[in-house]
């Protein structure tokens, strides 16, 4: 069955994160692996640790997500970029298991230029380094709404990355953007578009691999290649898509 939740602020303690999940009702939580516009990774305190754990644990508020910060780009050119965005991968999936958070969520990132190639050829060469155990959290690809040069905003590129990292499969997934597939392209504003959106889904990808959603609206047309969020309902896509 589906479980609902929220992406929820760390800035107050991991404890604190835990009682604001019970107290809004959340079946799941997502939160950042550290600051989302730096590259410092989260060092937190045991207790902290101990209290976000246990509570979640008590209340039944599960799968944990650990979403990367948004200077992350597995694509990038540059060798420190691509460095720096290895090492916060690393320290995410770390982390994920000191929380015991089942998931990982990524960004793919941007080839600046350089070609759709050689931006999927550096994300699997950072993946594959990055998922070389056989067991750990499950990494998930987030698709883009394609502004920038950014790789993962068609369904067929994410299957095509995917397919390149079959060694490493049974820790990989996909969480879907709503907003991100609506820019990108992708009619969500009714039944038949999502059931169709789906389908291709299923078909290039594959359902088993779909480990989450981020049910955001968007504030601009379709296909803009761009994304701005509202809330479910308030946007392009509207309450009937959702």
């Amino acid at each position: 069955p589906m479980r609902v939740g929220l992406h929820l602020s760390t800035s107050r303690g991991l404890k604190k994160t835990a009682q604001t999940a019970v107290f809004t009702g959340c079946q799941a939580v997502q939160i950042f692996s550290g600051n989302p516009m730096g590259w410092k990774p989260s060092h937190p305190d045991p207790k902290e640790v101990e209290a976000f754990r246990s509570t979640l644990l008590y209340h039944d508020i599960s799968p944990v997500y650990v979403h990367m910060p948004y200077l992350v780009n597995l694509a990038a050119p540059n060798p420190d970029v691509w460095d720096k965005s290895r090492g916060a991968l690393s320290a995410a999936l770390d982390l994920s298991e000191t929380l015991g958070a089942g998931y990982v969520v990524t960004h793919l990132g941007s080839h600046v230029g350089t070609g759709l190639e050689a931006g999927v050829g550096r994300v699997v060469e950072a993946l594959s380094a990055a998922l070389e155990s056989p067991t750990g959290p499950t990494l998930l690809l987030e698709n883009s709404p394609g502004s920038r040069n950014e790789l993962g905003s068609y369904i067929e590129e994410i299957g095509d990355i995917l397919g390149r990292l079959d060694a490493v499969r049974t820790r990989l997934g996909v969480c879907l953007d709503t907003a991100h597939l609506w820019g990108a392209g992708y009619d969500l504003s009714s039944p038949e578009g999502v059931e169709g959106t789906l389908a291709l889904f299923s078909r290039l990808v594959g359902l088993e691999r779909l480990h989450g959603i981020h049910a955001n609206d968007s504030a601009v047309a379709r296909g803009s290649r761009w994304d701005l969020h509202v809330n479910p309902g308030e946007g392009q896509i509207g309450t009937e898509g959702f």
